[in-house]
C-alpha cells in the first residue's frame, strides 16, 4: 500500500517540546480508560510558540457504528472518516463561538501494551503534518498507566520518513528505504512532554501533600504516604502480568514479521523466475536478429519484451519496517520491567537452595 505523496510547507519554527494543560489530561484519560479495551482517539487543539507545541483543549470523536466495546483498530484511522470530519468542523465551530482555543494540532489515541505502530498511525500522521508540519499524535497507554505512572507520549513523522515517503512517491521500495536509509527507528520522532496546572491545582497539590493534611485520630496517616513508607509489592512472586502479555505481543509481532519476510521472499522468487525467462527471450531474439540480418529483413528491438512480460510488482516494504518498530518497542518495555521479575526469580531460586 502507498501513502498520498504531500509537499510539506517549510518549517518556520519547528517545535522541540510539547505542553498539555493537565484539564486536557484529564478529558484525554478519562475518555481512553472508559473506552478500554477498544481503541478510541480524539482531536487536539492548541497552538506552536516559541518552539513549543501548547496542548490547550480536547475533545473525543464519536466511536464507530458497530464497533461497540470490542478490541479492536476501528477507530485508529477515525480522524480522517468522513463522519468524524463533518463532527470536527461543527465542534471547532462551536468552540470559536464560545473564544475557545480551535487551531488543530493532532490527534490523540489509546494504544494496549504499546501496540501503535501500524498503517493507520502513519496514514493519519502525513495527513495531519500536511496541513501542519508542527502536527503530532499523543499515545495514552492504558495499561501500562494502570501498572505506574501515566504513560503519555508524543510523537510525530520523522524527516527521514517523509523525506523516503516524497522521494519514493509513496511507495516503499527496497531501493527507495536503501537510498535514503530508513530504519524502524526513524519513524517517528518522540518528543518530550510536560503537564502544566493552574497556579490553584499547583496549591491544592501542595496542601494535598503537606504533613498537616491528614486524618484526624489517624497518626499514621503521614506515614503510609511518606516516601519511606513500608511497601510491600515486591514480596509478592507472581510474575507481572504486564510482563506476560508483552511477551506474548512479542511473539505474535515475531510471527507477523516471518510471514512479511515470507511474501517479500516470494516476490524474489517469482522476479528471479521471470527475469530468467526475459533473459532467454533476449538470447532468443538476438540469434533471430542474426538471421534476419542476413536475409536483409527488419530486426526485433530487444525492448519489446515488456510487451511479452511482466514483472511483478514489489510488496512495500513499510508493513515490515513497522512490524520491525513494534518489535523494538515490546524489547524495550520488557528490558524495562523484566529487571523486578528477575530479581524476584532469583531471589526463589536463592530461597529453595537455601533450603535443599
Amino acid at each position: 500500500m502507498s501513502l498520498p505523496v504531500t509537499v510539506l510547507p517549510e518549517l518556520t519554527t519547528p517545535v522541540y517540546s510539547v505542553v498539555i494543560d493537565s484539564g486536557v489530561v484529564l478529558k484525554l484519560t478519562k475518555h481512553t480508560s472508559d473506552a478500554f479495551p477498544a481503541t478510541v482517539c480524539g482531536l487536539i487543539l492548541g497552538l506552536d510558540a516559541n518552539s513549543v507545541l501548547q496542548v490547550t483543549h480536547a475533545f473525543p470523536f464519536p466511536p464507530s457504528e458497530g464497533s461497540g466495546s470490542s478490541s479492536s483498530n476501528d477507530d485508529a484511522s477515525a480522524p480522517r472518516s468522513k463522519a468524524n470530519l463533518r463532527y470536527q468542523t461543527d465542534m471547532i465551530r462551536l468552540l470559536k463561538e464560545v473564544n475557545i482555543e480551535a487551531n488543530p494540532i493532532g490527534y490523540y489515541i489509546s494504544s494496549y501494551l504499546g501496540g501503535f505502530f501500524n498503517q493507520a498511525l502513519v496514514d493519519n500522521l502525513v495527513a495531519f503534518q500536511a496541513a501542519n508540519p508542527n502536527s503530532i499524535v499523543l499515545v495514552h497507554d492504558v495499561t501500562r498507566s494502570s501498572q505506574s505512572s501515566l504513560s503519555l507520549k508524543a510523537y510525530r513523522l520523522s524527516a527521514e520518513f517523509l523525506a523516503t515517503n516524497k522521494n519514493s512517491g509513496g511507495k516503499f521500495s527496497s531501493e527507495a528505504v536503501v537510498k535514503n536509509n530508513l530504519t524502524y527507528l526513524d519513524i517517528l520522532e518522540e518528543l518530550p512532554v510536560s503537564v502544566k496546572n493552574s497556579h490553584l491545582a499547583t496549591a491544592l497539590l501542595q496542601h494535598l501533600d503537606s504533613p498537616t493534611f491528614m486524618k484526624k485520630g489517624d497518626p499514621d496517616s503521614f506515614v503510609s504516604s511518606s516516601a519511606l513508607a513500608p511497601n510491600f509489592d515486591s514480596l509478592d512472586l507472581a510474575i507481572d502480568p504486564y510482563l506476560e502479555k508483552n511477551v506474548e505481543f512479542l511473539l505474535e509481532s515475531v510471527d507477523d514479521y516471518y510471514a512479511e519476510q515470507g511474501t517479500f521472499n516470494y516476490f524474489q522468487r517469482q522476479l528471479a523466475r521471470e527475469q530468467s525467462k526475459i533473459q532467454q527471450w533476449i538470447q532468443k531474439t538476438r540469434s533471430e536478429n542474426a538471421l534476419r540480418e542476413r536475409a536483409n529483413l527488419p530486426t526485433v528491438s530487444e525492448d519489446d519484451w515488456q510487451k511479452h512480460f511482466k514483472l511483478p510488482a514489489e510488496p512495500s516494504r513499510l508493513d515490515n519496517i513497522l512490524i520491525s518498530a513494534q518489535i523494538n518497542q515490546y524489547c524495550n518495555q520488557i528490558e524495562e520491567y523484566s529487571s523486578v521479575a528477575s530479581s524476584k526469580l532469583f531471589a526463589i531460586q536463592n530461597g529453595l537452595d537455601i533450603h535443599n
